[in-house]
């Protein structure tokens, strides 16, 4: 079979000094399978204890959670300039945890070089995750954080950002609805189809400006249940790949993604424009 070239819009940093030549090797690799960009979030300073890092995470994230607070955004642009990585890594800031001078910092990192905006819309303990609702882990009321979501919605579209944005839609279909009505021509996607496939096309026909990956579901996909093999043969134009994976452990967990989505019985013009064009529309690049 003929490589596959291939974009990879959801990859977290969590990144540590210790990381780089990791970061190096990985990104070369990628390359050499057919890679042409990526999407890589990267969070700021925060002086967070250990456990309350713990606590924000998913049980398979923990391994790549260091002790100590860093300053993602530095490492990672600092790479990127590095190692020649600016036409291939796209820095997308991590806001998830921010709490005060919203714009300010959004701004700064856009003049660093950030493309994008990562945000979550946590409020309460997720039971998918396993994970602390953001504002009772960082101490401030739902209200706050709901108004620090749209501040960060606001910004992405007066600063034309596209936003990689988690929400769980079998819960908070509404509140989404409500801000993607508020900005619709935002570009957002919605990772993991956002949890519920009824939902996630109740947005996709309303809203032309979102899309959504199946990050994290692979296991999923690999059934090849036909309600999800129907969903990507008809919003294949809305659909991107993702992989949730980190950067920094091992790229076979990208590459499934790419296999997945290579071997599928559908037309190659329906496979390349999930695996690459659509990121492309998403970011606002010419392919």
């Amino acid at each position: 079979m003929q490589k596959l070239k291939f974009v990879d819009v959801h990859v977290h940093g969590f990144l540590k000094p210790t990381d780089e030549k990791r970061f190096k090797n990985n990104i070369q690799t990628l390359i050499r399978q057919g890679l042409e960009k990526i999407i890589i979030t990267a969070l700021p300073y925060h002086n967070f204890e250990y456990q309350l890092k713990l606590s924000l995470s998913p049980q398979n994230i923990h391994p790549a959670i260091g002790k100590d607070n860093v300053d993602e955004t530095i490492l990672l642009t600092g790479w990127i300039k590095r190692y020649g990585f600016q036409q291939i890594v796209v820095p997308f800031f991590d806001v998830r945890f921010l709490t005060e001078k919203i714009r300010e910092k959004i701004i700064s990192c856009k003049e660093l070089g950030f493309m994008g905006i990562k945000g979550a819309f946590i409020p309460e303990p997720d039971r998918i995750l396993d994970i602390q609702g953001i504002p009772q882990a960082l101490g401030i009321s739902i209200d706050s954080y709901c108004q620090i979501q749209q501040e960060i919605y606001r910004c992405a579209y007066e600063l034309n950002l596209p936003l990689l944005y988690h929400i769980n839609l079998s819960q908070y279909f509404d509140w989404a609805y409500k801000f993607l009505q508020r900005f619709p021509n935002l570009k957002v996607n919605i990772p993991h189809l956002g949890y519920s496939l009824r939902r996630i096309v109740d947005i996709l026909n309303r809203f032309e400006n979102t899309y959504t990956d199946p990050a994290f579901l692979i296991s999923l996909l690999r059934k090849n249940n036909q309600r999800y093999l129907n969903f990507i043969n008809n919003y294949h134009k809305r659909i991107m790949m993702g992989s949730d994976a980190i950067i920094s452990n091992p790229t076979k967990e990208i590459i499934s993604y790419v296999n997945y989505f290579a071997h599928l019985s559908m037309p190659d013009h329906v496979k390349n424009t999930i695996l690459r064009e659509n990121a492309y529309t998403f970011l606002s690049l010419a392919t």
